[in-house]
């Protein structure tokens, strides 16, 4: 048989009745070729030339490149709902896939109905939506009480949750006033660390003071406009101590000096301190100079007496001025220096165990 036989089945024909196997070794000029799927007749090198790769027998690869000889007549079906290479669309997402990945698709595809790992009784939720649907829908899902970090250990199924919310409305409200008086004693716990923290144990405290003006035109309106400063020590388990300012003078200096105290105030440690108090305590007013080679600051200092009541172990927040001085420092001379810049003035309060007077 001939190559072109081989897949065409070509039937033989001969004006001269030669043998189909004589004619193909002994092709001649007058020799007919007919493939019997084409219908095709033609002298026989002709025929031969021409019918190879057109041949709708002729097997050849899949265009698709799934790997297959298909004969060319059966391709177009082949390719249509044969080919393991062929595109089809996912029926859940519409996306193109080809037909050997669309299981592996199947197992990924956001909207691929699966059941709920629940088994609640809602039909099947599409993948990209499970998370919602536990989250906020599905009635199996295992749940805690609203009221669970007031003290409740309730935990069941959601579509239960109604109704125990209902029942232990009593249950509930008395945890919630157990909680409340819990987190109020931590942030008493949290307050009195924090001030702790940010309290002053130096026995140096500066005082700044804003709106220097202001203040200086209120205390002339106001009889004993007097500002306090914040507690400070001297120490962690030291004396408790404040200053106390009057802008617009006291006692002997009222209406023309700025006049200074500092008081002693009741200490967590005063059974352990030595009384009567006796460290030296000086006032310092800062001159705020552009150059601080050419200030001239403002220094007083006292050594307490021990006679006096000030100074002894105090019961109570103290009622009395304190100790120091009502003409520390004049109107006139606050003008004309730069104690006061930009509407402020800076004050220090130093508290020395030594026996040191300032000079």
């Amino acid at each position: 048989m001939s190559v072109l036989s081989q897949f065409c089945l070509a039937r033989w024909k001969s004006v001269d009745s030669l043998t189909p196997t004589a004619l193909v070794y002994n092709l001649s000029s007058d020799s007919i070729l007919t493939c019997s799927d084409d219908d095709e007749t033609s002298n026989s090198m002709e025929f031969s030339k021409s019918h190879v790769g057109t041949c709708t027998m002729e097997p050849v690869y899949c265009d698709n490149k799934c790997g297959q000889k298909i004969s060319r007549k059966q391709m177009m079906q082949h390719k249509a709902i044969e080919c393991g290479k062929r595109l089809v669309a996912c029926r859940y997402c519409a996306k193109d896939f080809s037909y050997d990945t669309l299981q592996a698709h199947h197992a990924k595809c956001g909207r691929y109905p699966i059941a709920c790992p629940n088994q609640c009784d809602s039909p099947k939720v599409v993948r990209e939506e499970l998370e919602s649907h536990l989250k906020d829908n599905c009635p199996a899902l295992m749940v805690s009480c609203p009221f669970k970090e007031a003290g409740c250990r309730f935990k069941g199924p959601r579509f239960s949750l109604d109704k125990h919310q209902e029942e232990g409305m009593k249950q509930h409200l008395l945890l919630m006033c157990g909680l409340a008086t819990r987190q109020q004693q931590q942030l008493s716990t949290l307050r009195s660390t924090v001030s702790r923290v940010s309290l002053n144990y130096t026995g140096t405290f500066l005082w700044r003071i804003n709106d220097v003006q202001t203040k200086i035109a209120e205390a002339r309106i106001k009889e004993g406009f007097e500002l306090i400063s914040a507690p400070f020590y001297t120490s962690q388990y030291g004396y408790k101590l404040q200053a106390s300012l009057f802008l617009n003078g006291n006692g002997s200096g009222e209406g023309a000096y700025v006049s200074i105290y500092i008081k002693i105030l009741p200490g967590e440690y005063d059974a352990l301190l030595k009384w009567p108090f006796s460290h030296t305590v000086s006032f310092t007013l800062y001159d705020q100079a552009a150059n601080p080679d050419k200030a001239c600051n403002i220094v007083e200092s006292f050594i307490p007496d021990p006679t006096w009541e000030n100074f002894q172990r105090p019961s109570r927040e103290p009622d009395a001025l304190g100790f120091g001085f009502p003409r520390f420092v004049s109107h006139d001379m606050l003008k004309k220096r730069h104690f006061v810049k930009d509407d402020v003035l800076f004050l220090k309060v130093r508290v020395d165990p030594a026996k040191n007077m300032a000079v």
